[in-house]
């Protein structure tokens, strides 16, 4: 597996030099960066380039929910140049309501993608584990789609928070994965409490060792909120690279 990492944790710092800021977040050292919504602006063809030139790979590439619903949206596009594990979406909503509308755009989205030869993931937040008649959201929207075309990226932060065992979570549907967010965190309901990995709750040995079990290709940190992304992302992948096997 190799070791990612998520580009909203650097996102006041790209807002200002796209380029400058990716410049100096490749020289951290992780193997690649997965996007989240911002592209600087850049053609797919001449951000596939950057990226070479900067000795980093694409971990993945995350757009809205109307985008993937558009085939002919530009989003494939940059999925396919950038050579993307994944396409990937989140959503928030009430989802004891609107689970199986989700559902449907994950089902068309899924189709789309795999119309271009790219995979199709879903990232969790915790509000996907609502449950309805005793059952998550999540587990039913995963349950009611098709393992072929709709993914999962497991984010093990935000199923500690829903009260979910990462672990567990990975292993039901390891098949369906291809990332993983590794994110860290102090007060489960205080999202403002996340962490340098191996910091705070999250039994991230265990979800490692889980994750080993998979198809995953890539595991992606994320820390929502640090004063510096950059010394807490340079702590994160030492943390990584110490208690992952490669």
């Amino acid at each position: 597996m190799k070791f990612g990492v998520q580009l909203y944790n650097f996102r006041n710092e790209l807002k200002p030099d796209f380029r400058g800021a990716l410049k100096k977040i490749a020289e951290l050292g992780f193997d690649g960066v997965e996007f989240a919504c911002n592209y600087g602006g850049i053609t797919p063809d001449m951000l596939a380039v950057y990226l070479k030139e900067l000795g980093i790979e694409c971990a993945g590439t995350m757009f809205g929910v109307n985008d993937l619903l558009d085939p002919g949206n530009i989003a494939y596009e940059y999925a396919k140049q950038l050579n993307s594990p994944a396409i990937t979406i989140s959503a928030m909503c009430d989802f004891t309501k609107e689970w199986e509308n989700i559902a449907e755009k994950c089902r068309k989205i899924g189709i789309n993608a795999a119309g271009h030869g790219l995979i199709f993931s879903y990232h969790n937040h915790w509000a996907e584990f609502e449950k309805i008649n005793g059952v998550p959201a999540m587990y039913r929207i995963l349950d009611s789609t098709d393992p072929a075309t709709v993914f999962v990226e497991p984010d093990v932060c935000w199923l500690t928070r829903a009260g979910i065992n990462p672990s567990d979570f990975i292993e039901k549907y390891a098949d369906r994965i291809r990332q993983i967010h590794l994110k860290d965190i102090c007060v489960p309901d205080n999202p403002e409490t996340t962490v340098e990995l191996g910091q705070g709750i999250v039994d991230l040995q265990s979800v490692c060792v889980a994750a080993s079990k998979t198809n995953c290709q890539w595991l992606i940190y994320e820390q929502d909120y640090t004063k510096d992304p950059f010394r807490s992302a340079k702590l994160s992948l030492e943390y990584l690279r110490m208690n992952v096997k490669p």
